[in-house]
């Protein structure tokens, strides 16, 4: 099913704010994880957090261009 521009610009545009959450978190989770390991307390659930937050950020990212491309093409 072939979807119209507009319904394509308006996937990138919520899949840019999508990004820009899910961004935001994965930045938190790096630098949780990363201090922890700088005090000496590394910690499983902080860097399986970071791993899952980094999964879903590529995903995103992987989603946007996607959609970038389909808004591009027309």
């Amino acid at each position: 099913m072939a979807r119209s521009g507009g319904d394509a610009l308006g996937t990138r545009q919520r899949l840019e704010v999508l990004g820009g959450f899910v961004g935001f978190f994965t930045v938190l989770a790096l630098v949780n994880a990363v201090g922890l390991i700088a005090v000496g307390r590394p910690s499983m659930l902080a860097s399986l957090l970071l791993l899952l937050m980094m999964a879903a950020s590529w995903y995103t990212f992987r989603a946007w261009r996607r959609a970038d491309r389909a808004v591009r093409r027309g």
